[in-house]
């Protein structure tokens, strides 16, 4: 029952990867890589703890498969392939209590998983404010077991902003003394593991799935660790300014400035649009499978983004997210 659920073929993953490759940002020969890597044994067990927030990027990159071009029989539960081994996931396991845990405890004594850090880490009231399971009878605090796997752990994703930076359960006055997942880790001691931030809220799917297949193709020694910047972010996702690439840029394309809330394709600049100064590639990416325009020969393209929705860009990739008023104040 627990392999039935937690898996797809590695052969579906490869497929979907090739359809999506230009979402993926693979090349020919790195999608050969990544052939030859999967074709391999010895993958890593995956274990994927949450702590301080929403759970909301499991469900983006739940929805990741969803919206990819079928390729085969999959749904949700179905989403980390069948060459990484998904042992403790509490949005999608089958399983629960005594036997989820012994999953994740039988990894942690193997060691070499890669540990999948949602939501941030309280530390006020020696971390009992987030318990994320009992083992022997004893509860464990997200603290203490993200310290404990991290210890173990090949490599440490911190997903989502919350994970990465802390986000908004650190928001000020912050009653639960939450921090990030790589602050824990330092404060902890921990320093074996590469860590890798995945900031966004959520963050998009397509990032995680990038940084799983960099991952695999490390493993299987097809290739070298990806380029972070200075906040552990891989630049090849977050080295692009929003605003620079915003369809809705004057210096680029001439369009006027909204004044009021609703103007469609006005740059949302002068109403608090945080695009200048934050790193994604939204506006190239986008997010959501939508209809194929009959004119694009693009079968993986995106629907929608902030921007587009006439929403403004609030930063959520950056380390200061949300970090004071999203909007200024309004005129006298």
């Amino acid at each position: 029952m627990w392999s039935d659920v937690m898996r797809i073929s590695r052969r579906e993953f490869f497929q979907y990867c090739t359809v999506c490759a230009t979402a993926l940002g693979l090349n020919e020969a790195t999608l050969r890589q990544l052939k030859a890597a999967l074709e391999s044994d010895g993958a890593p067990t995956v274990i994927w703890l949450h702590g301080s927030g929403c759970q909301g990027d499991s469900v983006s990159f739940l929805n990741l498969f969803l919206d990819a071009p079928v390729v085969g029989h999959r749904d949700t539960k179905d989403v980390l392939l069948e060459n990484i081994n998904l042992a403790y996931h509490t949005v999608v396991m089958a399983s629960a209590g005594d036997t989820a845990v012994t999953m994740a405890e039988q990894a942690k004594r193997k060691g070499g998983y890669v540990l999948v850090c949602e939501g941030g880490v309280p530390t006020a009231f020696g971390g009992k404010a987030c318990r994320v399971m009992t083992v022997n009878g004893v509860e464990k605090t997200y603290h203490e077991t993200v310290l404990e796997l991290g210890a173990n752990a090949l490599a440490v994703l911190s997903v989502g902003t919350c994970a990465s930076f802390g986000g908004i359960p650190a928001a000020p006055p912050n009653p639960t003394g939450v921090i990030s997942v790589p602050d824990a880790l330092t404060a902890g001691g921990v320093t074996g593991p590469i860590i890798i931030n995945i900031p966004g809220c959520p963050a998009h799917p397509d990032w995680v799935a990038w940084v799983v297949v960099q991952l695999i193709l490390v493993l299987a020694g097809q290739a070298t660790l990806p380029e972070l910047d200075e906040y552990k972010r891989p630049t090849a996702l977050y080295i692009t300014d929003v605003h620079e690439n915003c369809p809705r840029n004057p210096d680029n394309y001439g369009t006027l400035k909204a004044t009021t809330f609703g103007e469609d394709c006005k740059c949302l600049e002068d109403l608090g649009c945080r695009g200048p100064g934050t790193h994604a590639d939204c506006p190239l990416r986008g997010w959501n499978k939508g209809p194929i325009p009959v004119w694009s020969s693009d079968q993986y393209m995106r629907a929608n983004w902030c921007v587009d929705s006439n929403g403004m860009c609030f930063g959520c990739v950056e380390p200061n997210f949300p970090g004071g008023d999203f909007y200024p104040d309004p005129p006298v």
